[in-house]
């Protein structure tokens, strides 16, 4: 009896390319990333339209209803939700699945401008925003504490903590809720300004003259050129104190004899409530803090976009003051 050679080795040719495929299946797995939502278009089209002044009822019967109307006539439109608010005027327009998404949003823009001349002119232009799975934060970290207030907080999340966040490859966003921004308010006095012969809109043209930063021109050399830049930012309240107002009789008027210049905090517009199990008593509502939505950009894992942000978020919490935590 004879055994050829091609019978003897078969099995082995067989084994070899079993095994190189586990191997190359293993790298595979390895390289593999994983999201929880596909890159993919949904036809959904957000239109917010500013409508400044706007009770809800009349933002509904001048701009909500007509624009709502028009759409309606755009084939492939499945399903229409409006909201009125004050000043604004919010409609999600979803359209069957087969529609392309680009040609939807022109298709809401085309049906707008043909009842524009019918909406109020106080209206502002409508924003299309096509709707995303992935432009919602993949983290949400909070930055709460006991001593510090929400507008202290907001000084040490932007831009220290949001830059090392933004600084990630595959974050797009870094967003804060319940921020409180700095802003400087300059009450001024009737009867000093009025001694002094200075109108308010000489205060308001000061201000917006004085308080700036920008380029001015460049400065050639025999070898180098250099830019100049006009550093005229003002940074406290004792800074926009000296600022110039007017000139009266060969005498400087300056802000402070007219006004006072106090270091405030703007409105908020937004908040964000953090509560604990071990430091909150029974019925007892959340605290202040600040909260840090992370997005992140398409193209990206979420799990390893995650695992950095971690990553970031423990050598950050190194860096944080006495009574403040991440």
């Amino acid at each position: 009896m004879v055994i050829s050679d091609f019978a003897i080795k078969r099995p082995m040719i067989t084994v070899v390319t079993m095994v190189a495929l586990v191997i190359f299946g293993l790298f595979a797995l390895g390289m593999l990333q994983t999201d929880e939502f596909p890159d993919i278009q949904a036809p959904v089209v957000l239109v917010g339209i500013p409508y400044p002044g706007g009770a809800p009822a009349g933002v509904e019967r001048e701009v909500l209803k007509p624009v709502e109307d028009a759409i309606k006539g755009i084939s492939g439109v499945d399903k229409i939700f409006g909201t009125a608010t004050d000043g604004y005027a919010q409609i999600i327009v979803i359209f069957v699945f087969e529609k392309e998404i680009s040609q939807a949003t022109q298709d809401i823009r085309d049906a707008i401008s043909s009842v524009r001349a019918d909406l109020p002119v106080e209206m502002k232009e409508p924003i299309l925003q096509r709707f995303d799975p992935t432009d919602r934060p993949i983290v949400s970290l909070t930055l709460a504490s006991d001593s510090y207030s929400p507008a202290q907080l907001t000084r040490l999340a932007d831009p220290a903590i949001t830059s090392a966040f933004k600084g990630i490859a595959g974050v797009s966003q870094v967003n804060l809720v319940g921020e409180v921004k700095r802003e400087m308010t300059i009450q001024l006095k009737p009867q000093a300004l009025q001694a002094a012969g200075i109108s308010v809109a000489q205060v308001v043209q000061a201000l917006q003259a004085q308080n700036i930063a920008t380029p001015i021109g460049n400065v050639s050399g025999a070898l180098d050129e250099r830019a100049i830049r006009l550093q005229g930012r003002l940074e406290g309240p004792a800074d926009f104190m000296q600022l110039v107002v007017a000139e009266r009789n060969g005498q400087l008027i300056r802000l402070g004899q007219v006004a006072d210049a106090l270091d405030g905090t703007q409105e908020q517009r937004s908040l964000a409530l953090y509560w604990s199990r071990k430091s909150a008593a029974p019925g007892e509502g959340g605290k202040e803090a600040i909260g840090i939505d992370i997005t992140k950009s398409k193209g990206y894992s979420t799990t390893a976009v995650s695992k950095k942000i971690a990553a970031t978020t423990a050598q950050l919490e190194k860096t944080l003051p006495p009574g403040v935590r991440m």
